[in-house]
């Protein structure tokens, strides 16, 4: 009698930052980096020039907000592996990104949050910038939810079901 699995973690992780793993209908568009790299899983803002894309800096409105950076194997590392494997992995400048601008993903949630929270982007300066949670400091998107609970500092899936409607956290300084 063979083994039933519930979910596919004996073999490698739930799950990483900017990973659509579900043959789920997602909208995915292509932009090109500008200004600095943008890591998986974080959500990016239209940039200067024609179809691209820019990091969110502490000023982002929600509504400037186009989508999630996906994940991709054909994207290198920007820095050196160091002992433990801890590097930098996302887009580059001037690389063409993935952006998910409808469907589900895997992204890192900060602070945790509970099933059908609305996502809040990270907008301030340091390592989570442009990493999504739920409440607390930062702009709120209204059409973007948590699919599952999720602890602080684990991976969760979000769906997004439109990014145009949304209103600022507060004390966001948006």
């Amino acid at each position: 009698m063979a083994i039933a699995q519930s979910d596919f973690t004996l073999w490698r992780d739930k799950a990483y930052e900017g990973q659509i793993s579900t043959t789920d209908i997602c909208e995915v568009i292509s932009r090109r980096v500008e200004t600095e790299m943008v890591p998986f899983g974080r959500a990016v803002i239209r940039g200067a020039g024609i179809r691209s894309c820019a990091p969110v800096t502490p000023t982002t409105m929600a509504a400037q907000i186009i989508g999630f950076t996906v994940r991709s194997m054909a994207e290198f590392s920007n820095s050196v592996p160091t002992n433990p494997p801890d590097y930098d992995v996302g887009y580059g400048v001037d690389h063409v990104a993935s952006l998910l601008r409808k469907g589900p993903m895997f992204v890192l949630c900060v602070n945790g949050a509970n099933a059908g929270d609305a996502v809040t982007v990270i907008t301030a300066r340091g390592d989570n910038q442009g990493r999504l949670t739920a409440g607390g400091i930062g702009v709120k998107l209204d059409f973007v939810c948590w699919v599952d609970d999720v602890v602080a500092g684990e991976i969760g899936e979000v769906r997004v079901d439109g990014i145009f409607a949304s209103t600022t956290a507060s004390g966001s300084g948006a």
